[in-house]
């Protein structure tokens, strides 16, 4: 699970893995990124373009 270290809430999971994931790589572009399982799988994912949508109250 991914978590905003300011709001404290949830906004992404990791999802395909049978068992534990043992390692998260981040593309250099921050779109995408792939994890590595117990299961034996490499997993490339990739972030909704909603994720990208924020607003900035000030």
């Amino acid at each position: 699970r991914f978590f905003h270290l300011v709001f404290e809430e949830e906004f992404g999971r990791v999802k395909g893995h049978f068992g534990p994931i043992n390692s998260v790589a981040f593309h250099p572009d921050g779109k995408s990124y792939s994890s590595g399982g117990e299961d034996g799988y490499v997993r490339i994912h990739y972030f909704d373009s909603q994720y990208f949508d924020f607003e900035f109250e000030h």
